[in-house]
């Protein structure tokens, strides 16, 4: 297991549980609920705020994350609890008393509350005994010009096919190398595989951290746009409905969407377009030859990548001391758009995930 993925992990734990006020909030209700034991409205207010924290946390990375932190735990993780449904089922049950809605509320943040106190302490342990290999495997990183960039495939056909899983493969053998000779004028070394993770398939690699740091943004950029279109493919639906058959306005619509989602590669192509030009003139030594084509291979990549519900994390960076040093903000603006635009594609239908497919076809393909 990849040091820097576990805390990763333990960093999304944190932040989605701890630094988001969750468990905080939970102890609040919990102190609060028997002065509202006779106020329903008060009582359902606090279900439906744990519920909208629940909803985000199950819909997130962290129950991905306690898979490869607690596999095998005596005490499970609290998200392995249907505690978000059985929260929904009692806010939507219109027919329950007062007094069954508190004792199934008080018992439900109570459950809550236990579970994620054991899980703050397993994880707490987990980080203590990683903590000096970590700082070991910084200072290592630091002595080189290497980030580790996660390479994450969630995609059911192309985790759960071996012909599917090499095509995609060998498309990021070629692309990461093309990738750096467009923003780097010297030669790229050899892409080295740190580990192969299961559950998701996550590739872990080193690569040059100035174009580790390009691909973060490029990413971020891909990701943002997507979730545009898929927040538009949200509320559309609805809008259009209202124009009860106006067929300009359904026209205007569909012309609207089809810009949309060509946006989605086009924006790709423009951002390492202009990221090719940024660094050729600071550097005239990068390789200027079939730029065009180069960029086309790399973009539908990130691309096809992205609107397959795939994803892509930086987890480590070489230290550094001065101007130049790296900041957080890279991963942390690179995880929030990957996380939003992720969750909007799991809330689309099902026949609009296939027409994204259709235009941005397979991961793979522009390897051949």
């Amino acid at each position: 297991m990849n040091i820097e993925t576990l805390q990763h992990f333990i960093d999304t734990f944190n932040r989605e549980v701890v630094d988001s006020g969750f468990k905080r909030d939970l102890d609040d209700f919990s102190s609060s609920l028997p002065a509202s034991q006779a106020n329903i409205l008060a009582l359902r207010d606090i279900a439906e705020k744990v519920l909208v924290s629940l909803e985000r946390i199950y819909n997130g990375d962290l129950p991905a994350g306690f898979k490869i932190l607690l596999p095998k735990a005596a005490a499970p993780p609290f998200t392995n609890a249907p505690h978000d449904e059985k929260l929904l089922e009692l806010i939507s049950n219109k027919e329950i008393t007062q007094a069954e809605f508190y004792a199934q509320l008080t018992q439900l943040i109570a459950q809550l509350q236990d579970q994620i106190s054991t899980n703050i302490d397993q994880i707490s342990k987990i980080e203590s005994f990683i903590e000096p290999y970590l700082n070991e495997d910084i200072e290592r990183l630091a002595e080189g010009d290497n980030a580790v960039i996660s390479i994450i495939f969630n995609e059911e056909k192309t985790i759960s096919s071996l012909s599917n899983f090499t095509k995609t493969v060998a498309a990021w053998n070629r692309a990461l190398p093309i990738y750096h000779q467009l923003v780097k004028s010297d030669p790229p070394d050899d892409v080295h595989l740190v580990e192969i993770q299961n559950g998701s398939i996550d590739l872990i690699v080193n690569l040059n951290v100035d174009v580790a740091l390009d691909m973060a943004e490029l990413f971020k950029i891909g990701f943002s746009v997507f979730a545009a279109y898929l927040s538009y493919k949200k509320v559309a639906k609805p809008i259009i409905d209202s124009y009860y058959g106006n067929k300009q306005l359904i026209a205007l619509e569909e012309e609207r969407e089809k810009l949309l989602l060509e946006n989605i590669g086009e924006a790709v192509r423009g951002a390492l377009m202009n990221q090719h030009k940024k660094a050729k003139k600071a550097n005239k030594s990068i390789d200027a030859t079939a730029v065009e084509k180069k960029v086309e291979l790399v973009a539908n990549l990130v691309t096809s990548h992205i609107v397959h519900g795939n994803d892509l994390k930086l987890l480590a960076l070489p230290g550094c001391t001065d101007d130049s040093t790296p900041k957080p903000a890279y991963a942390e603006e690179l995880r929030e758009q990957s996380a939003v635009a992720r969750l909007n594609l799991r809330q689309i239908p099902a026949e609009s995930q296939m027409k994204l497919l259709e235009v941005y076809g397979k991961i793979g393909d522009t390897a051949d």
